[in-house]
């Protein structure tokens, strides 16, 4: 299935930016730098500086003039982050797959809210941790039984 294109009006052949020595090169590199950078990464920042400048590149140029032309009819929309939880390791690769990740699972078991409450259904129930415990404490029990087997003695 082919990409529609968004930007119908630059039916042009994007163009490689070619990458050769010339003299404006070493002089620039010459003049600009007291250490000497390495010479291929300079050249390759050097030419793509210049490739993708909007003043030389046409088919950019281009590009970016329907872009603002358009920019009223976009719709805006909150950012999506991708979430560094997403990234798997499968086969042997990193790759996002959101669908796999335990923190977006959705959590079905009934939660209680401590403490007695209303929602909008009515009285919520009270959890069984904070409903008043009725009888001695069990600590009583322990002492009253330690008491009778010295007693028995």
């Amino acid at each position: 299935m082919k990409k529609k294109n968004t930007y119908p009006e630059c039916t042009m052949e994007r163009e490689s930016p070619e990458i050769e020595v010339n003299k404006e090169f070493v002089e620039s590199v010459g003049n600009n730098f007291r250490v000497l950078p390495l010479f291929e990464k300079a050249l390759f920042e050097y030419k793509y500086k210049k490739y993708y400048s909007l003043n030389n590149n046409e088919f950019l140029k281009c590009r970016w003039r329907s872009y603002v032309k358009d920019f009223h009819l976009r719709q805006f929309e909150p950012f999506a982050f991708i979430c560094v939880r997403d990234f798997h390791f499968y086969k042997q690769t990193n790759r996002l797959i959101e669908s796999e990740s335990i923190y977006r699972k959705t959590d079905f078991r009934h939660k209680l809210k401590a403490g007695p409450g209303v929602d909008i259904q009515g009285q919520m129930p009270i959890p069984q941790e904070l409903i008043m415990k009725r009888g001695p404490k069990k600590s009583e029990m322990i002492h009253k039984k330690n008491l009778e087997a010295k007693k028995g003695c």
